[in-house]
This record gives structure tokens, sequence and C-alpha cells, in this order.
């Protein structure tokens, strides 16, 4: 192997940071010492929805893996006939778990909440019977341990620990027909019991379905059930943790965290989350009417569909993380890379470090700002009078694209503006997918009354960071309010 200085290889790896995040040093005779495919929340329904997950094993298969690591929601109803699509697809890939080659490839699976209570989803309900399928054959009814084993030939624990070329992979399983969450509860007590028998020398891994709090940007706060769990880990700098559930797009940079451990989100197989904070942002599913007044969201789930996964290579010095589009089957975004060994002084991806190096969307020269107001239909059914914000896209600036817009209207008279957020809508897309022109609306009511005002439109990064605003002339609205009927 090729000797490479420590000094040189971080050299190196911060010059790459400043072009969009660290890309991969491919150097002659630099062999990585572990390969895996890394997926998530691929919400396997028939045997017609496996055509994604097969294109998958199939690039994981042609780049070699030693293992592939799915984290759970393997199954979108939790039914057996769910899993046994996915062992299916799998062993026509990779036939008694063997590559082409003969290598032995470890199947690193588990579950999530769908594999459990997708059954009782309502809209995946719906689904379930109108395709002839029924909850009587729910897993958590016919027993997930006995699903599991006769389904993948390989024992079933709420904790297992797995090792792929000397590294060790911890999971949690979601449930295990005992105690809701029982493996994530009883982590904390495993750690304390075999922790002294991990090597502090090399990274080891540790996967479960939801995010670990206070970790990447998908995860909960502190506190809650689980922090334990984020308390246990810290005490392990060489901890990386793999987590899924929230269908997260790789594109937001904090989907990789570092702190006392490192955090990975990985994004789904099926389709993206649209995140909420956002005029068109979060869908509502759960029954309840969406707001009167506001721009039909980002479309979610079968509309949504942003396959989206990683290629893990471990290193002695480095471990690459490459994004991989599984839609169009093309690499998503620079790779991420992780110096090893993670020490206090070494981490470039906390968010800070992160946040400073990533670079800020800019509007093309000579980008206007075209407003005017038009009828429209809300999200509530009902027609309103909107206010309509037209403009060229950010470019994509030393790789910086806009994860969102800020709408800022300022009124001369210094007080409050009102500001509005905006997803891009290629927020979960390749480069290639942006619109040359974007075009959001909120309701006219919601501008600025009888005061001059002038409209900002800011580029934001994912961590929100705003490039230079785009400006309107000075506008003057009359005071009307008062006059419109509820």
């Amino acid at each position: 192997m090729k000797q490479v200085s420590r000094r040189s290889f971080l050299a190196g790896a911060s010059a790459l940071a400043g072009l969009g995040g660290c890309r991969s040093l491919w150097l002659p005779g630099d062999n990585p010492q572990l390969k895996v495919g890394v997926i998530s929340d691929i919400h396997v329904t028939t045997p017609a929805s496996t055509a994604v997950l097969e294109r998958a094993l199939l690039y994981f298969r042609d780049r070699k893996a030693d293992a592939v690591l799915i984290a759970g929601d393997l199954s979108d109803w939790g039914l057996l006939s769910g899993l046994k699509c996915v062992a299916d697809t799998w062993n026509r890939v990779f036939p008694n778990d063997k590559a082409p080659d003969g290598r032995k490839v470890t199947k690193l699976f588990i579950t999530g909440n769908h594999d459990y209570e997708g059954w009782r989803y309502g809209d995946m309900a719906a689904e379930m019977h109108a395709l002839g399928y029924s909850e009587d054959e729910a897993m958590i009814k016919l027993g997930m341990k006995k699903c599991w084993e006769e389904t993948f030939q390989e024992p079933f624990a709420s904790i297992r620990r797995r090792t792929v070329n000397g590294y060790d992979f911890i999971s949690g399983e979601w449930y295990d027909n005992r105690d809701k969450m029982s493996g994530f509860n009883l982590m904390p007590d495993w750690f304390k019991e075999h922790g002294k028998e991990l090597d502090a020398s090399r990274p080891f891994f540790y996967f479960q379905h939801p995010p670990v709090p206070s970790t990447v940007i998908s995860s909960s706060k502190a506190g809650g059930p689980l922090q334990r769990l984020t308390d246990t880990l810290a005490a392990y700098p060489n901890a990386v943790a793999f987590t899924g559930h929230t269908h997260w797009t790789f594109n937001d940079e904090r989907a990789i965290w570092q702190g006392a451990f490192t955090g990975v989100s990985i994004p789904s197989l099926s389709y993206t989350s649209v995140p909420g904070g956002y005029v068109n942002g979060i869908d509502i599913r759960n029954g309840k009417k969406p707001p009167a007044c506001t721009m039909p969201v980002v479309p979610a789930r079968f509309n949504l569909e942003e396959a989206q996964g990683y290629f893990m290579s471990v290193y002695q010095d480095r471990i690459v993380f490459d994004r991989h589009d599984f839609s169009q089957n093309v690499p998503g975004g620079a790779p991420w890379v992780v110096p090893l060994p993670m020490t206090a002084e070494n981490k470039p991806f906390t968010f800070k470090a992160h946040g400073a190096r990533t670079p800020v969307p800019e509007f093309p020269a000579g980008a206007k700002l075209k407003m005017f107001t038009t009828n429209a239909d809300a999200r509530s059914g009902h027609w309103q009078i909107v206010f309509v914000l037209d403009f060229p896209a950010a470019n994509a600036v030393r790789s910086a694209r806009a994860f969102d817009y800020e709408m800022r209207a300022v009124p001369a008279d210094g007080s409050e503006p009102v500001v509005r957020r905006f997803l891009s809508p290629a927020f979960h897309k390749l480069p290639k997918d942006e619109p040359q022109q974007v075009r959001f609306w909120v309701d006219s009511m919601d501008m600025p009354q009888d005061v001059e005002y002038r409209v900002e439109i800011y580029p934001r990064n994912c961590f929100g960071a705003c490039g230079k605003p785009i400006v309107s002339a000075p506008r003057r609205s009359k005071p009307g309010k008062d006059k419109v009927r509820a």
C-alpha cells in the first residue's frame, strides 16, 4: 500500500472540502478493508415493488460489497409475504449469500416500525386490502422471530453483534414481541456488559431504525426514551451510528454529524420525506384539515420517489461514504470522507465545521424578481387571492444549490418583517433536475398593509446560510384586511 502521511491526507481532504464536501482520495494500491452497501426504508409490498431494491443490490454486488446493511422497514405492510419478497430479491443477486466470485456477502438487516405495524397504518392498509392482502399474515401475529428465521435462515434477537472483515456491527431491533423498542432499551446494558470487547483502535458500527437523539438533522432533541442510547454511545468516539426511519434526503449535508461519536442518517430507498416549517412543506396525512391559505406542498410518498443510499468504504485512515441515487443509478453528490482515528480534534463533520465550509448558493447575475397577484386553489379546496413570487433559481455556484428560499417583506418603518420559507422544488433531487425558474406564493393578506416595504428573496443552503438577495422596488398596499369577510 502506498504510504501517505496523516498531515498530507488531512491537507488534501481540507482542500477538497471547499469544493462542496470531501472527495474520495483514490490512491494507487489503496484498497479498503471493508465495503458495505447501506440503505434503509425499502418498504417492499409485492414482487413488483422490488425493482429498485434489486438495482441497489446489483450496484453493491458490482462494487464488491462485503455486506449490505438495511436499517429497518423492509416491508411496508408488515406482512410475511413482503419479507419473503425481500429474501427472494436478495437470493437472486446473492444466492446462498455469495457474490459471483464466491465471496460471502453478509446480511445486516433489522426491523422497523412498518415491519410490525404497517398493516394498521391507514393509507397503507387501504392499499394492502385493495391488492388482496390481509393482516392475517402480519408478522407480529405470526411471530417475528419465527418469520425472520424461516425467511432469512439466520438467528433473530433484540440485540445482535455481527462481525465482517474484523469490524463489529451491533444492531437493536424495533420490537421483539416482548416490549416495544426493547432492543433500544436494552442496548445501554449490553454496552455496559460487552463494550470492553470492542476494539478501540478501529471504528465499530451501530445501527437501529429511528435516529439517535441530538445527532443528525432528522433526530429528536435531547431527552425521551432513547436519550440513554445517546449517552451510552458518547463513551465511544470510534462509534458510527447508522439510522433510518425519517426518509431524509442525503442532499441535506446535516445527514452526517460528528460529536462525541459519528451519526449518519440513511435516506429511503422508497420515497423522500418533505421537511416541515415551509409554506410548501410537509403534507398532512392524519385526516386533519390542512391550513386554508397555503400553496400546494412538494408532493410526498408515491409522487416523490427518490431512492437513495450509500456505499461505505473503510480504509486504515478514513471512511468514505459515497452517496448514490438509485432512481437514476448515478452518483448523488460529493462523497463524505471521515478521517480515522476519530479524535476530538479531527472531526470535519461537526455541524459548525461542516456548515462553515458548505458553499452558499447565489442567484445568477441580473436575476429579477417578478411579483403579481392571481387566483389560486388553496389546500383546503377553496380559492384565494395569492401573492406570487417568480424568479430564477439560484445557481449551483461551487457545487452550492439552494436547499430552500426565504422571503422577507421588510417594512420601511422598521416594523417586524413578514418572513416565509419555501423548499426548493428539487431539494431532494440531482443538480440536473433543478428548475431554471421557481414560483412560490403566499396569501395576499399576509403581506404588509398600508406601509411601504420591499420584498427580499434569499437563497439558502441546508445550514441556513444565505446568499445575496434579489430585492424588489418599493411597494405599498392599501389597508383592506378589515373589509374581507371571514
